[in-house]
């Protein structure tokens, strides 16, 4: 018997578990429920990663099935860097935030409109495939303690890695950010309708750095520094302490419509490379940063997730293995890892790199290159305003780097 209060567990089979609650977990589970599939589904999630303190943006057309319920839409971009700076329209899209409470909320309005759907709090610890689906041991708090529950599941949908973590190697890319949500608390000093993507202008010192400002009124914004690393450090107090220095400098030199109150921050890393992404074998299945969602050139991962759901939720209510739902990437991937080593090895050129893309090319060319749906000639013309030799020289030197 169940402790009284707790969550009942689960018993028996079910259609599929989705381990983890963050993004890639709950798009899945919202798609999924959006199109009616499934009798019985879990999410399961042990909420060491709160997505209350969480958000993701994106860009988009506005035609996916989370788009509505992004709480900022902007249709504007800012980027600069020394001696320029350009507003570009967006349309036909439009750069969008959704928070995790906004997520949580639309996911838990879809899964409700299905009863077989229950969201448990608790961690998976094993997966056994056994021929049919997946044996599942999930552990879960009560109050007399932690119980213990097997169930089996045709399909399983992992973005935790279970028993492991996603932390990758130290020695891998990632991006380091530190933000600070501000108010300017006497004067209007944003355009809620224009965000600020990539401003090079900050210290490049430490590698390839770029200020962001995503506004969520007039007077309200997050303003944040970014910098592409290749190696971590141990003082991360430090660290935040020199970022934080940067944002501020940001603000006094680029905004300049102080005095500034500070009313929280936005701090973290978001790794760029993990080795090899683990293989989608029947039953189990990688999905969000585990799958390799992330782009690696940019950080953003949250568009190739909603792509991803979407493409799993078609294959299962098709009757087909979601093993293969996403397209191979192998060209884009390959353009990510040579611009990171161009990256690494020569941030200037790399600034230069990105100053020529976002200085030379309409907004939609841009962002459908970034989301891989630019068409050949579109990608020819958006590499022909590029200085390519650094990329040249990476190709060569990766070349070299593998004999």
């Amino acid at each position: 018997m169940d402790d009284a209060g707790a969550c009942p567990l689960p018993s028996g089979h079910v259609d599929a578990v989705i381990v983890g609650a963050g993004a890639a977990g709950l798009s899945l589970a919202c798609h999924l429920a959006s199109v009616g599939w499934g009798d019985r589904v879990l999410l399961v999630d042990d909420g060491s990663r709160p997505v209350e303190q969480r958000s993701w943006a994106w860009w988009s057309t506005g035609a996916e099935l989370l788009a509505a319920s992004a709480s900022t839409a902007a249709d504007y971009l800012w980027v600069a860097g020394d001696g320029w700076r350009r507003r570009l329209a967006l349309a036909p899209y439009s750069y969008r935030r959704i928070t995790g409470p906004e997520l949580s909320g639309v996911t838990e309005g879809l899964m409700s409109a299905r009863p077989g759907y229950q969201r448990l709090v608790g961690s998976v610890r094993t997966l056994v495939p056994d021929g049919t689906g997946c044996r599942v041991a999930i552990e879960s708090p009560g109050p007399s303690g932690t119980r213990t529950v097997e169930i089996s599941a045709r399909w399983v949908f992992d973005s935790v890695g279970v028993g492991g973590s996603l932390r990758p190697p130290a020695s891998h890319a990632y991006l380091d950010f530190h933000g600070l949500r501000v108010e300017a608390p006497t004067t209007d000093a944003f355009d809620p309708q224009t965000v600020t993507l990539m401003d090079f202008r900050t210290d490049q010192s430490t590698g390839v750095a770029f200020m962001y400002v995503l506004p969520t009124s007039t007077r309200h914004a997050l303003v944040e520094r970014t910098v592409f690393a290749h190696a971590d450090t141990d003082d991360r107090e430090a660290q935040s302490a020199l970022h934080e220095a940067h944002v501020r400098r940001y603000l006094d030199r680029h905004v300049g419509r102080g005095p500034w109150r500070v009313t929280g921050r936005e701090i973290g890393t978001i790794p760029l490379q993990r080795g090899p992404v683990p293989a989608a074998v029947d039953p189990v299945i990688p999905i969000g940063a585990r799958a390799g969602m992330v782009k690696a050139s940019t950080g953003y991962g949250f568009d190739r997730i909603q792509r991803h759901s979407s493409a799993i939720a078609s294959c299962l209510i098709r009757g087909r293995s979601p093993a293969h739902a996403m397209p191979s990437r192998r060209w884009s991937d390959a353009l990510d890892a040579a611009l990171l080593r161009v990256i690494r090895e020569d941030p200037a050129a790399a600034v230069a790199i990105l100053s020529a893309l976002l200085k030379r090319n309409p907004a939609p060319r841009i962002l459908a290159f970034l989301d891989e749906d630019a068409s050949i000639l579109d990608q020819f013309r958006l590499f022909a305003t590029l200085p390519l030799m650094p990329f040249v020289r990476a190709h060569a030197g990766a070349v070299r780097g593998r004999r």
